[in-house]
């Protein structure tokens, strides 16, 4: 591969996932199948013969245990990680926790999605003093605790992301040290990506869907510009996940694993 490697993960279906419901920043741990999502991302980033030097995660377990499940099978366990807020999922706001096929029958086909996949759908925020998702893993980042979301746009989401993937993924980590980066995180953020690096417009990025559980990969020049469109290392395994996100709300989800 030419250029510099970016791999991006969202994590494995957890367990909410599982259940149907809006994780948003409610901490929520993988599923079994999750878990074996992971392992299947790990072994599909050895098979492509990738060796991230540094892997980022959000503050949630479910990204957490994703980064730690890969790097043991990739035997990369000594690797650099770093966990910060502003890799997390979008917030939810009042929406978090509940079932997202209860929203889907309270709004509508045409308003769930534009609540959920637009680039300026805003949940109802979630009442002040009432949001369970904020607690002391955000003592110490780098704004005031009181400043954290009660709900966010896409939009709001790249406005607290883009900044930092700028300065301190791709000016430092990948220009400056040249380093393979592993971006594992969530559904909404890997959006946000695809919509910064590919462009996508604000119409159109309602559109992309992400699988849970499968890498992309973008290869970069030294200006960020891809040298290629970004791919998933199993496309056959990404069309059937982005179907099965494609109809979260809609119906039930199938149970089957992914096979290797």
């Amino acid at each position: 591969m030419t250029g510099h490697t970016l791999i991006i993960l969202r994590h494995g279906e957890s367990e909410w996932n599982h259940e149907n419901k809006f994780c948003g920043w409610i901490d929520i741990p993988l599923s079994e199948r999750g878990r074996y999502e992971a392992r299947v991302a790990g072994e599909l980033i050895k098979r492509n013969g990738l060796k991230p030097d540094v892997v980022y995660t959000s503050k949630l377990t479910r990204s957490i245990e994703t980064g730690n499940i890969i790097l043991q099978v990739l035997g990369r366990q000594w690797c650099d990680v770093v966990r910060t807020w502003r890799l997390n999922e979008r917030h939810y706001g009042a929406y978090q926790g509940v079932d997202k096929t209860l929203v889907y029958k309270q709004l509508g086909p045409e308003k769930y999605k534009y609540v959920r996949r637009d680039f300026n759908g805003l949940p109802p925020p979630v009442e002040s003093g009432k949001d369970k998702s904020i607690d002391e893993r955000y003592r110490d980042i780098d704004v005031p605790v009181t400043s954290l979301p009660k709900t966010e746009s896409l939009k709001m989401v790249m406005d607290r992301l883009i900044p930092y993937v700028r300065s301190e993924i791709l000016y430092r980590r990948l220009i400056e040290e040249n380093k393979t980066v592993l971006i594992v995180t969530h559904g909404s953020v890997v959006r946000s990506l695809i919509k910064y690096f590919s462009k996508v417009a604000d119409a159109d990025i309602s559109n992309i869907n992400v699988p849970t559980g499968v890498p992309l990969v973008y290869e970069l020049d030294e200006h960020f510009e891809p040298t290629r469109d970004y791919y998933y290392l199993d496309p056959d395994l990404a069309k059937r996940g982005i179907e099965k996100v494609l109809n979260e709300g809609k119906s039930s989800a199938s149970s089957s694993k992914p096979s290797l």
